[in-house]
């Protein structure tokens, strides 16, 4: 049987599955250097490399060189080698034995009888045990492949959600620099009017205060964004040394596909899901290879038997020389495997239990993703064209009319913390637009593009025999 076969059948035609297939070949025939080294190539070879010491870093080079550079995904890419070579150990035949016999009297008499032979003897499964074990072995390297998936479905997430909280920060940031530079031309204001006698110094004092207020503001903000930056850096397989600088410039803010397409994306490109529906062929697989380890391996032996009797009063016998050919047939009459087969049978159905459970939950997911992304977007258009035009034009009023002594400094602040409370509310809210939109990816594999070689759940063909 061609042992790619297994792993098509298993449902990885996709063409990406087709390169690791040849791997498997390469490893199959002994070239198990060449396709540790391929494989680290093949999943280099998808992701476009840039050269991040110049120029700040986009989301998708981030994610790029994550896919990259983590040394978790490496590791979960070396169970894909080790899950090749248990398949190529399953394709085995037991070793050949080699059988040595003497029997002499030499020591307890002196007739000079012997027995002696020596031969070969070799196991033939013969109910199919080695090519049901190779099936195993090649969902298991299926299951690998797509755990190297999910693994990066994940990562991916963790970047998205570390990157959309910097862009949120320098939003927050941005705000407090524009208002810092609006504070000090009040304050220049305010110590104007003081030396011309038109307010207090109290005036002058509480500008002041406020501009302070937003510079530790701002202070704390850069912190948080050095600490947010260093977990996307350690994320993406940055050292402690290394630079990473990320360009936070404010993604479109458009509306999802519809939900139905979404849950459809989900459902047909999940990894998670696909694992399930690999473990229930496991567990096929597994029943048909304890229904075939009930019958045991028969044993051929073949060598070549010397002897010499001594009877007593007869003259001196001839050493006689014979070919033997024994066979070896185990009966299963008290062991049949039968708990085996039942074991792996309730397998299969708690994965078929899990991966339905689990498309149920993915469903909803998408289904509540979208709608929260769909509030949201409510929320912001709502703060763009109305709520935060209002406020700066509110604010604004307010320092031409102190300007104009016609209101207290007290009313100029407090004017002022309202637009930086909206305007706070609206970066908080787009916050959460861009975390929710980041999850709705997610719950839907939404970026199979950068993944090393994304599956397709939507079929089920298992391989299962």
């Amino acid at each position: 049987m061609n042992p790619a076969h297994g792993l098509c059948a298993a449902g990885f035609d996709h063409p990406g599955w087709r390169i690791l297939i040849m791997l498997f070949l390469l490893r199959q025939y002994g070239c198990c250097r060449a396709t540790v080294m391929l494989l680290a190539l093949v999943s280099a070879s998808t992701i476009p490399q840039r050269s991040t010491a110049a120029t700040d870093m986009i989301l998708s080079e981030v994610m790029q060189a994550a896919l990259i550079r983590n040394q978790d995904l490496e590791a979960a890419r070396s169970q894909v080698n080790a899950a090749m070579g248990r398949l190529k150990q399953a394709g085995r035949w037991p070793n050949t034995r080699l059988d040595l016999s003497n029997q002499s009297n030499k020591v307890l008499s002196t007739g000079g009888e012997f027995t002696r032979s020596i031969g070969f003897s070799q196991n033939f499964p013969i109910a199919g045990r080695i090519n049901r074990s190779m099936d195993v072995a090649r969902v298991d390297v299926a299951s690998a492949l797509t755990e190297v998936n999910e693994a990066e479905r994940t990562l991916l997430a963790d970047v998205a959600r570390a990157y959309y909280d910097i862009v949120a920060i320098d939003q927050q940031i941005s705000l407090r620099e524009k208002l810092i530079t609006i504070d000090k031309a009040l304050v220049r204001a305010s110590a104007a009017r003081q030396k011309m006698g038109e307010v207090s110094e109290i005036d002058v004092n509480t500008a002041s205060l406020e501009l302070e207020r937003l510079r530790q503001q701002q202070t704390v903000l850069a912190g948080k964004r050095a600490a947010v930056l260093k977990t996307l850096a350690g994320l993406s397989g940055f050292g402690v040394e290394e630079g990473l600088a990320v360009n936070t410039t404010l993604p479109a803010i458009v509306p999802p596909p519809p939900v139905e397409e979404l849950r459809r994306q989900a459902l047909s490109q999940r990894p998670d899901l696909r694992l399930l529906s690999l473990a229930a062929n496991r567990a096929r697989g597994e029943q048909l290879l304890a229904k075939a380890s009930a019958w045991e391996d028969w044993t051929v032996s073949l060598g070549i038997e010397r002897d010499k009797l001594v009877i007593t009063g007869l003259p001196r016998q001839s050493t006689d020389t014979a070919l033997l050919l024994r066979l070896s047939v185990p009966i299963p009459i008290l062991n049949r495997n039968r708990g085996a087969q039942s074991a792996a049978a309730a397998d299969a159905m708690t994965a078929h239990y899990k991966r339905s459970a689990l498309q149920m939950r993915i469903e909803n997911e998408v289904t509540g993703r979208h709608a929260q992304v769909m509030r949201l977007l409510d929320a912001l258009t709502a703060y763009r064209d109305r709520t935060l035009p209002l406020s700066r034009r509110t604010a604004e009023l307010a320092r031409q009319a102190y300007r104009m002594g016609q209101l207290s400094i007290a009313d100029v602040v407090q004017a002022q913390r309202q637009e930086i409370d909206l305007n706070a509310s609206y970066i908080d809210t787009l916050a959460m637009y861009l975390q929710a939109r980041a999850d709705l990816k997610t719950a839907t594999a939404g970026w199979t593009t950068l993944m090393t070689h994304p599956v397709d759940t939507s079929t089920d063909q298992t391989g299962g025999r």
